[in-house]
């Protein structure tokens, strides 16, 4: 997998700019899975917001939200719960990791739109171990919950969904700092 700095936009490049690369578990454990034909991007400005990591491949679009909340979730009867260990009952949650999961598919899904390249994203919440999402039959979250990475690299790269022309033309639009050369044939000489 490539993994591509993240994109800082009106800071000055230093040390900073890189920092947490080495330490990016989601990074590391999908790279062990994933090949050279998938792109990991951090930090990609959209639609006035920074989404935290878009990988791009044959297997499509898939932006990653990470949440660190604790404890117990669970969706049924179309609302959120979180389990109350004082009172040991369910009380109302407000989803807010699971909308914003959501939330960054659609920004960069309205991106792609617009640029007329394949707008299809699979928006993705990686959870901590301390974090257990669930749901009832039929109360699907609109989001792929996945609290080991190694599970998420095996459901990314199960489908082939896109050319390499395709991804090309996607991870140059996210990252403004590849080389457009690559998306158009050049011309041929007469």
């Amino acid at each position: 997998m490539i993994i591509h700095p993240p994109i800082r936009r009106h800071r000055p490049l230093g040390l900073a700019t890189f920092g947490g690369l080495g330490t990016d578990h989601v990074a590391r454990e999908l790279g062990r899975s994933l090949d050279d034909g998938y792109h990991y991007l951090r930090g990609v400005p959209a639609a006035g917001e920074v989404i935290d990591t878009i990988v791009v491949g044959r297997g499509g679009t898939w932006v990653i939200t990470r949440a660190d909340e604790r404890g117990r979730f669970r969706k049924r009867n179309g609302h959120w719960y979180r389990w109350n260990r004082g009172t040991e009952s369910w009380v109302p949650w407000t989803a807010h990791p699971i909308e914003d999961a959501r939330l960054a598919g659609y920004r960069v899904s309205g991106i792609l739109e617009r640029a007329g390249v394949p707008s299809g994203v699979e928006p993705c919440l990686v959870t901590t171990h301390g974090m257990v999402v669930e749901w009832e039959p039929g109360q699907r979250p609109g989001v792929h919950v996945h609290a080991e990475a190694e599970r998420l690299a095996t459901r990314i790269g199960r489908d082939e969904t896109l050319t390499q022309a395709q991804v090309d033309r996607i991870v140059a639009l996210l990252d403004p700092r590849e080389p457009l050369s690559r998306l158009a044939p050049e011309p041929e000489a007469r």
